[in-house]
């Protein structure tokens, strides 16, 4: 699906795009079903990061015409490409700083018709787009919440497109262009942030899973590779070493896959947010981490051109930096410290169990677009070290001495007067995500019932002992260190290949062991 574009090259090919968008957003409108708009998507364009972050780019923009109410409008465009008109090359990020204008076209109080005129910069599909859901302001002076509203701005009030080479995922088009002509505002005048964060729930989701995708689609790339080639007249899989690395490879794959889908199986519940922001920062970099070692792992292979395991090594770092933010997601965890850490409400871990045997990789409907922010601000965190104990791990892990290392530390820096330093909040929204990680490797072992997972676990737990450590080093904290675990020994594997694919593909295996019938049955 890509195309030998005259002007730019070989690029997407953005009618074929336009013309299967409609597929994508029938799954979010009028029923909001946020994985079957996800695996419709990447379903057409094969797995393609090019295609299906140009597809996601698009799909985001129009959410924003959903989010601002504006049903009626979202429907009537089904059949068009959009684009988010939000970033500015000398504000970044800093949406509240832009500095795009919009001035009504008369003096009626309730004008729906503006003037938008600025310059956008770095924005994916922009050359190609029909519309653009523009960030701009009505009173160019303001700066607060209610400064910002959003605009609807057609392709014929933009100009002066200028391509941005960039180095990964050149095959989009990135430009930055000039707008100076008619839009229509969206929703209400100043409401643009309430707008963009409504859009933005869901949409940490949406972002996440194209990371997720790549990591299920290179490992398993890797493994067919290291099982076909010979060194020595030898398959490199039958190695110990590189078993070994792969068995990492692998469990560390299924952590992230599981802890996506098993955020998408309560995204309906108080931990959208708490999810989705941890989905956006820490499991997004952990995928590049992954990818990255991914590549190492196969070798010379990965730098061909048709490989999917160099290319989405490489592809994969635009992703928490196009739609993470990481920084400012983990930011907003920190505040959330205190409240996970002393949570005394009990989670029910069979009824745990039972929801997401049911509902894991399963897409259906659900309303996370009108979830209630306010809620969403304060998530139910239950009773960390009580959890883990009532999870019954046949491992020595200890949530309590988890949960007392983590206070010390948070106590410590409050002492230090540290918690108002950036760098800090940073460490313990990390450490905060690092938690839930390792919560989540443990519910994988209970949830698929496959005592291979407690490798998981253990690996999970040393990666948060190692990040925990490291703050108290950097920072010169009087805090204990915490130590590590050693994993279980892996037993006798008569066939690496299938063993590693097995462990690999989560999906099936609780398809066949909770969903289908037995034989017999």
């Amino acid at each position: 699906m890509f195309i030998n574009d005259t002007q730019f090259g070989k690029i997407v090919d953005f009618d074929e795009l336009r013309g299967q968008m409609r597929n994508v957003y029938d799954s979010l409108l009028p029923d909001f079903d946020m994985l079957k708009s996800m695996q419709v998507g990447t379903e057409m364009f094969d797995d393609e990061p090019n295609h299906m972050i140009a597809a996601g780019a698009s799909m985001l923009a129009w959410m924003t015409i959903v989010a601002a109410g504006e049903d009626k409008i979202a429907e009537e465009l089904k059949d068009k490409i959009f684009t988010l008109g939000w970033t500015e090359e000398e504000i970044g990020s800093d949406l509240l700083s832009a500095s795009t204008v919009a001035t009504p076209m008369s003096d009626d109080p309730d004008e729906r018709e503006f003037h938008v005129k600025g310059r956008k910069w770095l924005i994916n599909n922009s050359f190609h787009a029909d519309y653009h859901t523009v960030v701009a302001k009505t009173d160019p002076h303001s700066n607060g919440p209610r400064s910002l509203s959003i605009f609807l701005v057609p392709r014929s009030s933009c100009k002066n497109w200028e391509r941005l080479e960039t180095h990964v995922l050149n095959k989009m088009v990135l430009t930055t262009f000039e707008i100076d002509g008619p839009g229509r505002l969206l929703g209400k005048q100043g409401h643009g942030l309430q707008i963009l964060q409504k859009m933005a729930m869901p949409s940490k989701y949406q972002c996440s899973y194209v990371g997720v995708k790549m990591v299920n689609e290179a490992i398993p790339a890797t493994i067919d590779h290291l099982s076909s080639k010979e060194i020595f007249s030898e398959n490199p899989i039958n190695f110990s070493n590189v078993f070994r690395q792969l068995y990492n490879l692998v469990l560390r794959g299924s952590v992230i896959q599981f802890i996506y889908y098993r955020a998408m199986a309560f995204s309906e519940s108080t931990f959208l947010q708490f999810h989705g922001v941890m989905l956006k920062s820490w499991l997004l970099l952990r995928a590049n981490e992954l990818l990255g070692q991914n590549l190492l792992v196969a070798g010379s292979k990965g730098f061909l051109q048709e490989s999917v395991i160099g290319r989405d090594a490489i592809d994969s770092f635009v992703l928490p930096v196009f739609d993470g933010h990481y920084t400012i997601n983990t930011l907003m965890t920190a505040k959330h410290m205190r409240r996970y850490l002393d949570a005394t409400d009990q989670a029910d871990v069979n009824e745990r169990m039972i929801a997401m045997r049911e509902k894991l990789f399963i897409a259906q409907a659900g309303d996370q677009m009108n979830a209630n922010s306010r809620k969403l601000r304060n998530p139910q965190f239950f009773d960390y070290a009580q959890y883990i104990e009532d999870l019954e791990l046949p491992i020595d892990l200890d949530g309590r001495e988890i949960v007392d290392s983590v206070r010390a530390l948070y106590e410590e820096l409050q002492q230090r007067d540290l918690m108002s330093d950036p760098e800090h909040k940073y460490k313990l929204g990390t450490i905060v995500h690092w938690m839930e990680a390792l919560l989540a490797a443990c519910e994988l072992w209970k949830v698929s019932e496959e005592d291979e997972y407690l490798n998981a676990v253990i690996m999970q737990y040393n990666d948060f002992v190692n990040e925990f450590n490291q703050i108290i080093s950097e920072s010169a904290l009087d805090t204990n260190f915490m130590r590590p675990m050693h994993q279980r020994p892996i037993g006798e594997v008569t066939d690496p290949r299938a063993f590693l694919e097995k462990l690999h593909n989560l999906e099936a295996h609780i398809i066949k062991t909770f969903r289908e019938p037995a034989i017999g049955d």
